[in-house]
Formats: C-alpha cells, structure tokens, sequence
C-alpha cells in the first residue's frame, strides 16, 4: 500500500533552508538561517505534514475509513487534515470549538471544501476532547463505524506526529550540531520533543511557547520524552513572549511581524511563527543569544490563519 508521501503531489523534500541577511536591528548580530516548512506544501503545510504522515499512513494500514479531531474555526491542524484526507480518500470530522458561525470562516469554508465534516460543540463539551467517554458519544452521534473509525488528538499531537517530526533536520540534510541554537515555536510540545529526540543529544534547542502559562510545557515535554526512554536535558523553554496569550498579539509583535516581513520577504503568522521570530530578537537585544550565534529558526507554517487579521 502507498504512503501519504506516495499519494500527496506537490510535496517538497527537503524545502529551502534560507540564510536571512538582516541589514539592522538586533538580529544583525547573528547567523540566522530559517528552515521553510511553510514551502512544504500548499495546503498540508509546515510542521503539521510531519505530525500527520505517520497518523495517515497507520490509517490506510489499518484500512481506517474516518478520522475525527479537533480545533478552532482557524485551525492549522484541520485545514491541513482536510486536506491530506481528501487526496489519501479517508472521511475526516472536524470537531470544531464553539457554535456554529453565521458565516463560516475561510478556513472552515475550506475544509468543508475539502469534504471535511464540521461538527460544532460547545465550548464546555469541547474541553472533554481527551476524554475517552467523550470520544464514544462522538462516535454514537457521528453515526461512525468504532471499528473503522481513528481519534487524532488536538494539533496532531501524539507518539505517531513525533516520529514525523524526529525526521525533520534529518530529511533536510540538517545537523543541529552545526548550529549554537535550533528554535521552535511551542503549543503541544510535539514539535520541539521530536527535534529534541532526532538531534540524539546534540545541539542546544530553544521553545517558544504561544500560550499564556505555557509552562505546564516543561512538564508535558519532559513526559514525552521520557515515555519513549529520551532523557535529554539539551533544550529550554522560554515563556515569556507569548504577547497575552494563544492567538492574542500586542501592537509591538503586529509592527515587528510587518517590518522582519519588509526587511526578509519571509512571511510569519500572528500565532506561532510571528512570535518565534519576536522572540529572538528580543533574546539577542537581552544578551541571551550573543552576537555570531549560529541560529537555526524552524518555519512552522500556519498562513492560512492570517486570514483571521480580516476579523480582528
């Protein structure tokens, strides 16, 4: 049976790994290359192809016709899920945090689209999204086959989405080692422990955690590395930059986001990426990061929720 990777066209690997020649500002002062997984794929894109290609591949294996999970009306996670669920021919149900818009969002509009079956909760039953209960009486109400029917956690998050991202320096010809930093923006910890994991011990690894209070992360890493036996202390989290908390942004963050945009023709999104790159600049005007680092950023993709500046 063919892979995800077998059966998604326009899938780019490796994707560009791109010097940033930064003329002023703190940034100068360092070495910073960006790895584009934004550029991966129009639609599957950034860090959420890697945590869904092992998902999806256990899914055709298991001859697994629906996959149900969860996010918000600007969910990264369920676009991209749409999206890859349609090419591969599997069902897919976006539980979907809150009531029922009027008007859809684009990204909803989009997964609808892509034959996505949105199904809107309350903001109450949606904090069950871990319950396994909860997970039955989706599937009661859903009317799915339990037999033929996979849960995929919020953001993609799981022991399959870190196994993809264990491979991310490693498909693109990358050695942490060459680098004094690899950075990440943080919001299930999935990500920056399968780096953490893939790098075996070398390199030194920076989180930049996108939630107010992210650091209940520290925990949640730390666990995921020990369930798979990893006891690797080369990496820290860094909490405070998350400007108000998930989705929230200060008028500092919009203004740097417009000007790194200006200064490098990279686009970022006011959610992870855009912080990531705030981050290092103000952790490079503190000293933290010292002039002449060598700074790998990770481009974690996530542009279609820019869409959302229109409604803010």
């Amino acid at each position: 049976m063919a892979s995800p990777s077998d059966l998604i066209p326009g899938l780019i690997e490796p994707v560009p790994l791109q010097n940033l020649v930064i003329q002023q500002g703190p940034l100068a002062s360092i070495h910073l290359d960006v790895l584009r997984l934004d550029r991966v794929h129009p639609l599957v894109s950034g860090n959420k192809w890697y945590k869904l290609k092992y998902n999806l591949d256990e899914c055709l294996k298991s001859e697994v016709k629906t996959v149900v999970s969860f996010g918000g009306a600007w969910s990264n996670h369920l676009h991209a899920l749409a999206a890859a669920c349609q090419v591969v021919g599997i069902e897919s149900v976006g539980v979907i945090r809150g009531h029922k818009p009027d008007v859809l969002s684009p990204s909803l509009q989009d997964m609808q689209a892509m034959g996505m079956c949105l199904h809107f909760v309350t903001r109450e039953a949606y904090r069950r999204r871990h319950d396994v209960e909860f997970h039955h009486e989706l599937i009661d109400t859903l009317a799915c086959d339990p037999t033929s029917t996979r849960m995929i956690p919020e953001g993609g998050s799981n022991a399959l989405a870190m196994q993809g991202c264990v491979e991310i320096l490693s498909l693109h010809g990358i050695q942490s080692e060459d680098y004094d930093l690899v950075a990440t923006a943080c919001g299930t910890g999935a990500t920056l422990a399968g780096l953490i994991l893939g790098a075996a011990g070398k390199g030194r690894f920076l989180g930049v955690p996108v939630l107010k209070g992210g650091d209940f992360l520290i925990q949640d890493i730390h666990q995921r590395l020990m369930d798979i036996k990893c006891d690797h202390q080369n990496w820290q989290l860094r909490t405070e930059f998350h400007c108000g908390g998930y989705a929230r942004q200060t008028e500092e963050l919009q203004q740097f986001v417009r000007r790194f945009f200006d200064e490098t023709g990279v686009p970022l999104d006011r959610v992870y990426t855009g912080k990531l790159f705030f981050a290092l600049e103000q952790l490079v005007e503190k000293g933290d990061v010292l002039p002449g680092c060598r700074v790998l950023a990770i481009h974690t993709g996530g542009l279609q929720g820019n869409r959302s500046l229109m409604e803010s």
